[in-house]
């Protein structure tokens, strides 16, 4: 058993039936569960909050409050925040899955 402020998790990638959760800190984590569990125990947990992590794809759950930018011509994804050392970029999200999330987001920021 873990506890972590949900904060400290910049993102989740899936690597067969375990995924590994990225922290803010720089630490890797292996979970010995699959990203579909990952993600409906974070659901849980998060239940009347405000929506922070997402799933891009079929390997990434995503911190929304450090993607920084989204690059649908090279299919690159930035996580920054003036916590971090520096920069994250993945590269290995499809193109389809980067649209949405960036239609995503826009339509939110419209609502606002």
């Amino acid at each position: 058993m873990m506890r972590l402020a949900f904060d400290e998790i910049l993102y989740i990638r899936s690597d067969g039936n375990y995924c590994v959760m990225t922290l803010s800190n720089g630490e890797e984590i292996q979970l010995w569960m699959n990203l579909k569990t990952i993600t409906e125990l974070i659901d849980q947990q998060m239940r009347q909050q405000e929506i922070v992590f997402v799933r891009v794809g079929k390997q990434y759950v995503l911190n929304l409050h450090y993607i920084s930018r989204i690059d649908t011509k090279k299919d690159q994804l930035s996580l920054w925040r003036k916590e971090l050392s520096q920069k994250i970029v993945l590269d290995s999200i499809s193109h389809k899955a980067l649209q949405l999330l960036e239609e995503g987001i826009k339509q939110k920021q419209n609502e606002l």
